[in-house]
């Protein structure tokens, strides 16, 4: 014990809050140690290597980044050659593998819904906002321009949902085999 100066007091010695509160029980189900040779296991109990950090876009990351990459691509093409091109078609295979590299793996499958739903509504909206103006309704317009970007464009709509899909079983096969 320490005494004060000038004192013949002592001073107790100063506690910690570990000495002050009783040791607290464990709550729940204690963790199964691992049997030797056993796969590992995810967080979601399947086997496997792999715990997702849940780093990464979410579902809804994955269609902002992938519809946001399409339509402006698909802004600039048009407003460049009055018509969805190169730029259109590049912006969109780009942001269809983006989306399936960058997204979690709990939203895989939203890697490969987002690319045809980015063509459709960039198409869409490109004709709603910088549509020629005709004297045609404006559900005939908007129908006619998306009929004919789904028939000239087909090739590239399968090619960049394909290419997620690519990404995405490349990614999953990584993980499940470390």
């Amino acid at each position: 014990m320490r005494r004060r100066p000038g004192s013949s007091a002592q001073i107790p010695p100063a506690s910690t809050p570990a000495d002050r509160e009783p040791p607290r029980e464990r709550t729940g189900p204690r963790p199964r140690p691992r049997r030797p040779g056993a796969p590992a296991r995810r967080a979601n109990g399947a086997p496997g290597g792999y715990r997702p950090s849940g780093s990464g876009l979410t579902a809804a990351g994955a269609a902002v980044f992938g519809f946001g990459g399409t339509l402006l691509g698909g802004l600039v093409d048009h407003l460049a050659t009055d018509r969805l091109g190169f730029v259109f078609g590049f912006a969109f295979l780009v942001a269809s593998v983006f989306v399936a590299w960058k997204v979690r793996a709990q939203d895989w499958v939203a890697a490969i819904i987002t690319p045809p739903i980015a063509f459709a509504t960039t198409v869409v909206l490109v004709s709603t906002l910088l549509g020629d103006d005709t004297r045609e309704s404006y559900l005939s317009r908007v129908g006619l321009d998306l009929i004919t970007a789904l028939s000239f464009k087909a090739g590239l709509l399968w090619g960049g949902t394909a290419l997620a899909a690519v990404v995405v079983l490349v990614k999953r096969r990584a993980a499940d085999h470390p």
